[in-house]
């Protein structure tokens, strides 16, 4: 076969293909009411009950994806534990030399950053491996069935866009909507008013009975009216839709109470709920909310003050206020240099929360919204692609996390401190004693 008529088939494929992604996305789900719609963007986690962050405080489904992370890294480790028997085997499992292949993965790096000094080695190693594995169970769990899309369904608020619903079993309510990029309904203060009012009184519900006949009524007078408006030529367009449009939210009326939605007859019949509605999912991803990535950056942030002076002792807060540059300013005027550079430091410090903050709190809550919005636009095939690009930036962004965290800590051990400022301290202090274990083994700044 030649590689013309290879191409062929090759795009031939891609033709069907497309051609049925579209189908699925822009004819069959819309007729199944399931359209591919517009994603709800949230940016805060997300409470169960609806209510707003500002007017509750309330569990969140992002802090149940951190308890979930938490679970996982503890339930990874309890294996890992029992699969090399306390780390006794000698002979490694399949499962214990995976284990063993990312702790050494972790310790090369601290080694690499920090080099093999005692603190590095019992205490900074624990904390950037510990960060490492539970990212990454944070991460992929984002990626699992369900997560940001099965939740709670509730009425939405004002201000935040909404759409009908459908009851499929007993207590469950699926999101109904039949126009492909539907972007929603934004609700006002009286949408949730009428929403939750049915939401607390089920019984306001009509019957099937009523909704049937409610649908029958304004099948027959909607074709009626739109015959009479196909035949009167002075009437515009957009003018003979509204006359539509208020005909059914009339008949819908008639069943429901204070409906937001106007619905179709066949809408009627199926039950849609003509309420603005939204839905919370149980899991979010960890890192999409704010609150944990600032967390765990001021955690690391901590860590960083208490390692420099744990390896340099009271003198590593000069590298901030430094005293002996104001000291020496009479001998030394360029010391007031020095003490300014100091104060630099200090924003340069703030900054490292920040940096590390907004960094994977950026990169997480983008790749959340990239696989949402090609899931709304292309509901079949294409996803997958993105879900593949998903497990590798997910897992740099623990790295990256993690890497900081050595390079930030190792910095702040090594201290900063030039020749001069040795030579000043002769006279009163004797030289510390330096191995060459002790130093890393590069430096690295990023």
């Amino acid at each position: 076969m030649s590689a013309t008529r290879r191409g062929a088939i090759i795009f031939a494929g891609l033709l069907v293909a497309m051609v049925a992604c579209f189908y699925i996305s822009f004819v069959l789900l819309p007729s199944l009411g399931t359209a591919a719609a517009m994603p709800v963007i949230t940016v805060p986690g997300e409470a169960y009950n609806g209510a707003l962050p500002s007017q509750d405080v309330t569990f969140t489904n992002t802090l149940m994806a951190t308890l979930l992370a938490d679970a996982a890294v503890l339930i990874f480790l309890v294996l890992a534990w029992r699969s090399s028997k306390g780390w006794t085997r000698e002979v490694p499992t399949r499962f214990q030399a995976w284990v063993e292949l990312i702790a050494e993965f972790m310790y090369n790096q601290t080694k690499s950053f920090a080099g093999m000094r005692p603190l590095a080695r019992n205490w900074l190693f624990p904390l950037a491996a510990s960060i490492f594995i539970f990212l990454l169970a944070a991460n992929w769990m984002k990626l699992l069935p369900g997560v940001d899309s099965v939740g709670l369904a509730h009425c939405a608020h004002e201000g935040f866009s909404g759409y009908p619903a459908i009851q499929v079993g007993n207590d469950a309510y699926q999101l109904y909507s039949d126009q492909a990029l539907y972007a929603g309904q934004g609700a006002t203060e009286a949408d949730y008013e009428n929403c939750h009012h049915w939401l607390e009184n089920p019984s306001s519900a009509p019957s099937q009975e009523a909704r049937v006949a409610a649908a029958d009524q304004l099948f027959d007078e909607e074709a009626t009216l739109v015959e009479t408006l196909d035949a009167d030529r002075t009437l515009s367009a957009s003018a003979k839709e509204q006359q539509v449009i208020d005909l059914r939210l009339a008949a819908t009326e008639s069943v429901w109470e204070h409906p937001t939605f106007a619905l179709t007859s066949e809408q009627l019949r199926k039950g849609v709920i003509p309420y603005v509605t939204v839905v919370t999912p149980f899991v979010r991803g960890a890192a999409t909310d704010l609150n944990l990535t600032i967390g765990l950056a001021l955690v690391v942030f901590v860590a960083i003050q208490v390692f420099g002076v744990a390896a340099q002792g009271p003198i590593y807060f000069q590298k901030f206020i430094n005293l002996q540059a104001l000291g020496t300013i009479h001998k030394k005027p360029l010391g007031a240099v020095d003490f300014l550079v100091g104060i630099f430091e200090i924003v340069s410090e703030i900054g490292k929360v920040i940096s590390l903050a907004f960094r994977l709190f950026g990169n997480m809550f983008a790749g959340g919204i990239l696989l949402a919005v090609m899931s709304f636009l292309v509901a079949t095939i294409m996803p997958v692609i993105f879900y593949g690009l998903e497990v590798i930036i997910t897992s740099i962004q623990a790295y990256v996390f993690a890497v900081l965290t050595l390079v930030f800590s190792a910095q702040a051990m090594e201290g900063h401190h030039s020749d001069d400022e040795h030579h000043a301290e002769e006279g009163g202090h004797a030289a510390e004693e330096t191995h060459p274990e002790d130093q890393p083994v590069t430096r690295t700044a990023i």
